[in-house]
């Protein structure tokens, strides 16, 4: 048979037991980054650089119509009543193919389609 024995002092009724003093002493430890905090760091500097990037650019795209913001001097032509891009091109460049003419001019002027409308201004490349 085995004996138990508890002296006074030493032992509370429904509490639980103290921490060691040795590991209340220590503090707390170093921190530690986990694979998904790495991760989440990383993506929080990429995007911290590329607002970054756009802020000092001033946010403004490059000019429409013309590769890295060069202007493209260019002419104004207003079109006649029944004018086509295909006659404006073949008047105004006739020793270029037309179709590179047109091109151009789409681009230069945004437009989605070949189709214009009588008295609308159109800038048309130099020559």
């Amino acid at each position: 048979m085995s004996t138990f024995t508890i002296s006074a002092g030493t032992m509370s009724a429904g509490l639980p037991a103290p921490w060691p003093r040795s590991a209340a002493r220590a503090g707390v430890g170093p921190a530690r980054l986990t694979r998904r905090g790495r991760l989440v760091l990383s993506a929080l500097a990429l995007v911290l650089l590329v607002v970054a990037a756009v802020l000092m650019s001033g946010g403004a795209p490059a000019a429409a119509g013309s590769p890295g913001g060069v202007t493209v001097p260019a002419e104004r032509v207003t079109v006649r009543p029944g004018e086509t891009l295909w006659a404006i091109a073949e008047r105004e460049a006739p020793d270029v193919d037309p179709r590179e003419t047109i091109a151009r001019i789409l681009d230069l002027n945004a437009l989605e389609s070949s189709a214009v409308v009588a008295g609308s201004v159109l800038l048309l490349p130099a020559r």
